[in-house]
This record gives C-alpha cells, structure tokens and sequence, in this order.
C-alpha cells in the first residue's frame, strides 16, 4: 500500500509539473512580445499641455511616463521631400499648435524642412523629422511607433515607406520590428510588403469603403492580425467575426471612460486615445502551492482598463523553475523513505 502511494505521489507530481509547463506555453503570441497586449495607443504621441495631435518630442516622453507603450505618430512629406512628423499642414493647426504662420507659403500648404524645424510646437516643444523620431524610439526599447501617413497613392507610397525604411536602417536597424505601419487598403498592404516586410501592420479601415464582408475576406486572405476603426463603425458581431478570424480590433478616438466599457463590452481589444492613461499599479498575486510562483496584475486606477497579466517568466533557469525541480526530488525522496 505505501508502495502504492509513493508512485501515485509521484505521477502526481510529473502530471503538476506538466500541467504547470503546458499552461504556460498555450498563453498566447500577442501575450507576450507584440505591441497589442497593450490595449492604449497615444494618438499623435498623446496629448500635452491639454492639446492633442502635437506629435512632438515631449508628448511622447510625457505619455511614455504615463503609462502608454504604442504611440501613433502622423507621418507627411515636406516640400523638399522629407518625411516628418505632423498631422497636417493646415493654418488650423499650426494656429493650434500656437507656432506663426509661414508667410513665405501659401495658405494651407506644405512647408519645407526648414519651415517646419523652425516653428517650435506650443512655443516650448519639439517638431521632428523621421530620424529623431527614430532615434527618440530607439532610446525608449519598450515602446512602439504605428505610423499614420494617411497617403493612397502608390508613388506616395513607395516615397514615404522607402524614407522610413531607410531612416530605420540609419538609425538602428532593429527599430524596423517595433514598427507598425497603419495601411489602409489590401493593395497598399501588398505594396508596403514588398518594400519591406515589417513583422506586424495594422489594416485601418477610416480610408476604406469595404464592407464588411470585404474586410473579413481580406483578413483571411493577407492574414491581418490587429486592424483600427473609427469608433462608429465597431459592431459586436462583426468584431466578433474578425476575432474569430484571428485579428484584434483597436477603436479610435476614444477619451471617455464610459465609451471605451461600452466597446471592450463589445469586445474591442484596444483604443487610440489623447488622455485616457493606462496608469495602475502592480500587486503580486501568489498562484496555488507556492509564493514562489508569482505573475503581476495591473490594477486599473480610473476605472477604464480591465486588467492586463503579465507572463510568467519562462527563461530556462528561471527560480521558480528551480524551486519546482528541487521540490519534486524531496517528495521524491520522502516517498522512497516511506516506502
């Protein structure tokens, strides 16, 4: 009978060591190193100083401190064919941005690199071009860039992609895994492949007239794993439909808390915000049969994020790997003794 029991005991112990092994190999992909197990993205970098869209140097090392990880960040061409980062070149916004008209252009018209490093954003903030951009991402290793060039155009297209790919490879060639360019059409997807096949995009549907249909067809078909809708289009069977498909769905623009509960509800996985700050705080939390074995849990302090685990540390010689392996050879050894 004791015979008995020290096998069981020890069965017993392989199948927990395996169950705990399994478990933690079937978390997902997205889980664990891709930029959408972060559920906020900072549009245009996240607001500052209260003024959303800046796009500037310290909209994203202030959002970055807040909590944000994924910043979207408005790419344009400038009159001499540089690529830099600002939503437009309305006189509305440079008026909202607080930075003097150029009288040496035309209303409404693109400036020249030079126009545009010289006007400062809210008298105090810094415009970029796509190298410091590149460079600010470089000194920041956690975070994300999602890139909104808002151009259709294949000669566009080429001109643009072509000036970040090689910007990337300037500045530091691994930037190009922790860039996520927003496409907005099946045929800009296939082209942007081509120049450079950037490891995840997003497919955005704000420039799309597809239907609904259409888009989970292309989802299939191009194997989209993250698409950005504007917040009117979200329906919870069609984002139903598209998870199904294998693909997460960000909203945009969303800065009430109330609205973003209505579409995670919806299953929405994510948002584009200026000011809804994933801020929270870390508490351990013990799994069954050991302290040892620990995950983290973010705990929201708006009300407005469900809560994101973290991975258990899965390196080969992790400590509680170690604390498991030397428990199974004491039970072990006990049941020897025993028997």
């Amino acid at each position: 009978m004791l015979r008995y029991r020290s096998v069981m005991k020890t069965w017993g112990l392989v199948s927990l060591a395996l169950s705990l092994l399994l478990g933690l190999s079937s978390v997902p992909a997205h889980a664990q190193d891709s930029w959408t197990r972060y559920r906020y993205i900072a549009h245009g970098m996240g607001q500052i100083d209260g003024v959303d869209i800046s796009n500037s140097r310290e909209a994203f090392i202030t959002n970055y401190e807040r909590g944000f990880r994924v910043f979207e960040a408005d790419l344009i061409l400038t009159t001499d064919d540089q690529l830099v980062a600002r939503h437009d070149w309305s006189d509305y916004l440079t008026k909202k941005l607080r930075q003097p008209l150029a009288s040496e252009k035309m209303i409404d018209s693109p400036m020249s690199l030079e126009q545009f490093k010289a006007r400062l954003i809210l008298n105090r903030y810094h415009p970029m071009d796509v190298s410091e951009l590149l460079s600010l991402l470089k000194d920041y290793p956690e975070a994300y860039l999602i890139t909104d060039t808002k151009e259709t155009d294949s000669r566009l297209v080429e001109k643009q992609f072509r000036l970040l790919v090689n910007a990337a490879k300037s500045v530091d060639p691994d930037l190009l895994n922790r860039i996520v360019p927003e496409l907005y059409t099946p045929e800009m997807i296939r082209q942007v492949r081509s120049i450079y096949p950037f490891p995840s995009f997003l497919f955005s549907l704000y420039l799309s007239s597809l239907s609904h249909d259409e888009v989970l067809k292309e989802v299939r078909t191009l194997g989209v794993q993250a698409l950005a809708m504007p917040f009117e289009r979200a329906e919870a069977g069609w984002i139903s439909s598209l998870k199904a498909a294998g693909a997460v769905v960000y909203t945009h623009t969303v800065n009430e808390p109330k609205e973003w509960e209505r579409l995670r509800d919806m299953g929405v996985h994510g948002v584009y915000t200026d000011q809804s700050a994933p801020i929270g705080r870390k508490t351990a939390v013990s799994l069954p049969l050991s302290d040892m074995l620990t995950r983290y849990e973010t705990e929201p302090t708006d009300g407005s994020q469900s809560p994101t685990l973290m991975p258990i540390p899965q390196q080969q010689n992790a400590p509680w790997m170690t604390w498991l392996l030397d428990k199974m050879k004491d039970w072990l050894q006990s049941g020897r003794s025993s028997a």
